[in-house]
């Protein structure tokens, strides 16, 4: 078993076994309720119960149901445990979850998180050097300004997100995203 953290360069690798890697202590595949300490979770994403929710810098996200009615964290939690969503730690780092498996990991974060790792990268050039060539990339523009891109490779189920504008990685997953399995 291969923890990330502990071996950040993994990342950088054109194929990667998602079977044989953990991150932050917990394995790809494993159960979520039974793998992920609910202590740990600080924030809830995409969980089929919550109709809306409130956050913001230094407060603890709120959550409301379909009625309008405010979900307590272990109610969003099982939600997602027990179907799909995103469960986020401290650290930047974010376990995807369908049909109550871990199915993604997400590490984000340039300056703060683990992908800080990757900081004297000070290029598009530099990244594809590091991580080689990607199956895919997709220019993410808007209005004409590129933003980064998005760069997928598929024998990982890996997408790298390159920052154009601040000249950093800037996000990787890895498993059940889109865009991760190749075309179709």
């Amino acid at each position: 078993m291969i923890e990330i953290l502990d071996s950040l360069d993994v990342l950088a690798q054109p194929v990667l076994d998602l079977r044989a890697l953990a991150l932050a202590g917990i394995r790809y595949g494993s159960n979520a309720a039974d793998a992920i300490d609910r202590k740990r979770i600080e924030q809830v994403t995409l969980s089929p119960i919550v109709r809306r929710q409130e956050s913001g810098d230094g407060t603890k996200p709120v959550y409301y149901g379909e009625d309008g009615q405010r979900l307590s964290l272990d109610e969003v939690v099982d939600s997602v445990v027990g179907a799909e969503g995103m469960l986020h730690i401290a650290g930047n780092i974010s376990y995807k979850v369908a049909a109550g498996t871990v199915v993604g990991f997400a590490l984000y974060g340039a300056e703060r998180g683990p992908l800080a790792y990757f900081g004297s990268l000070r290029s598009y050039e530099e990244f594809l050097t590091a991580f080689g060539t990607p199956d895919s990339v997709e220019r993410n523009e808007v209005y004409g300004d590129l933003l980064g891109y998005h760069n997928y490779y598929w024998a990982s189920k890996k997408q790298a997100y390159w920052d154009s504008w601040d000249e950093r990685l800037s996000s990787v997953n890895l498993g059940d995203y889109a865009g991760n399995h190749g075309p179709g």
